[in-house]
């Protein structure tokens, strides 16, 4: 692999600050936490559904499918009030999208580590630990649902303390790379 400068370092390091904050808050406010998490995926249905209307609508002439985007936008903005009206319907839905999003999270680690390992980093096999760990809490939440609705703030917590202190790690090794 051809030396270059990795230009934006810190943004790694930035992105690992704020997650580890929010593990920490998560863990010391599991309550509100997980309020929290339930109201923001129940917005985040809502948006994706507005999103997929407009976009179904102003694209009805180019694509001859455009019904299916209005009819997902439609379910999803129907799904994401039912879920901001009901939040006790968003249990269920925030233990698979936090499953899902870990693994998608515990893929990035893994990755993040082979780059590391073509760039010759020693401590490359860091993130690919993580990506590990990552992937085992994220199997656990999406198995056994009845354990994620008692643990999930501390298991949403550990592993975005995990891919905090990754990405700050990541982030100063790309640092140092520049240096030498």
């Amino acid at each position: 692999m051809e030396k270059t400068m990795v230009n934006k370092w810190w943004i790694p390091v930035l992105l690992g600050v704020v997650l580890f904050a929010a593990s920490i808050f998560i863990v010391t406010r599991p309550t509100e936490a997980f309020l929290g998490l339930a109201l923001v995926f129940g917005w985040f249905i809502l948006f994706s559904g507005i999103m997929n209307i407009i976009f179904s609508v102003q694209n009805r002439k180019v694509f001859d499918d455009w019904i299916w985007y209005l009819l997902l936008g439609i379910i999803e903005v129907a799904l994401g009030t039912a879920l901001l009206l009901q939040p006790h319907m968003s249990v269920n839905a925030l233990i698979l999208f936090t499953g899902f999003w870990m693994v998608f999270l515990a893929v990035s680690r893994i990755s993040s580590a082979f780059l590391l390992k073509k760039m010759k980093i020693s401590m490359w096999w860091l993130p690919l630990v993580s990506g590990i760990l990552i992937f085992i809490f994220s199997f656990l939440i999406l198995v056994n649902p009845l354990i994620a609705v008692f643990s999930i703030i501390y298991l949403t917590a550990i592993p975005l303390m995990i891919y905090g202190a990754m990405a700050i790690y990541f982030g100063f090794n790309l640092r140092n790379y520049n240096k030498s």
